[in-house]
């Protein structure tokens, strides 16, 4: 929701921020233009699947969502949690209003899974994201990225992964919570074009996958708190976590289904008996 055409700041992502009913429609009609596009570039199907974290990942308007799609969501989904649905029968990726990773300026709402968590996370010492976390497990299943639609930062970051895929930029961030926004319905106009560009150019064999990162992953989260007894205490009962410093957490997986979900659990590890991840 963060990239959505429009939203700048945490208050318009939040259940308790005064526009959020109509920011809701404002994500949904985003994903309305990238199904029309879809389907305009030769898609025969298309999933939506929700990727926001709040009110267990069920924001988007269902009266309001293109009846020729499915939609994916709510929580405690298997897999990679918020690609449940990808799978290798996927001709594209296509993502819609994503945002730019933990410690990006001036990128807005920029974070990587848990803003009040996590400061920053690595994967083989790089920084990563949500948007490559994506990318990445859609390369596992030789699924290619087609297109994202957000800020300038956040095209920037996808294009050094996937130089092939296109970018949709509708807004120019300014700060982490303020940006030069092109008002949404243009917006939406061009997520359209681009989202039809997208299948059109995958159909045509035109995209690639993300080449030279595969697992087994090792990844680094920096927390903003040191961890805390329960955390400590659930992650000396699994598989996969090390605690090499205060409020550092290096996590390793065997792909990046498990990988994304053993990282976002630190964002909720320090509640008790809490190990299901």
């Amino acid at each position: 929701m963060e990239g959505i055409s429009g939203l700048v700041r945490w208050a318009d992502v939040s259940p308790n921020g005064i526009d959020f009913g109509r920011n809701r429609d404002l994500m949904t009609l985003d994903a309305n233009a990238a199904v029309e596009g879809a389907f305009a570039g030769g898609a025969t199907e298309v999933v939506v699947e929700e990727n926001h974290g709040v009110e267990d990942l069920c924001v988007l308007n269902m009266d309001l969502i293109d009846p020729r799609c499915r939609v994916i969501r709510g929580a405690g989904r298997p897999g990679a949690t918020t690609m449940a649905g990808l799978d290798s029968g996927v001709g594209v990726v296509l993502l819609v209003g994503h945002h730019a990773r933990a410690g990006s300026f001036p990128g807005v709402m920029a974070h990587t899974i848990s803003y009040g968590g996590f400061k920053l996370v690595h994967l083989g010492g790089d920084p990563i994201g949500e948007a490559d976390f994506f990318a990445l497990r859609a390369a596992e299943l030789e699924v290619p990225v087609g297109m994202v639609s957000g800020d300038q930062v956040v095209a920037a970051q996808v294009a050094e992964r996937c130089p092939w895929a296109g970018t949709v930029i509708v807004k120019q961030a300014l700060g982490n919570q303020s940006a030069d926004c092109i008002p949404p319905a243009r917006a939406r106009d061009m997520i359209t074009r681009g989202a039809e560009r997208g299948v059109q150019r995958a159909s045509l064999g035109e995209l690639e996958v993300v080449q030279g990162v595969v697992g087994p992953y090792e990844f680094e989260v920096q927390l903003r708190k040191p961890v805390g007894e329960v955390m400590r205490a659930n992650l000396d009962t699994l598989e996969g976590f090390e605690i090499p410093a205060e409020s550092l957490v290096r996590v390793s997986a065997p792909n990046m289904d498990l990988g994304f979900r053993r990282v976002a659990y630190l964002g909720y590890a320090d509640r008790p008996g809490v190990t299901r991840h």
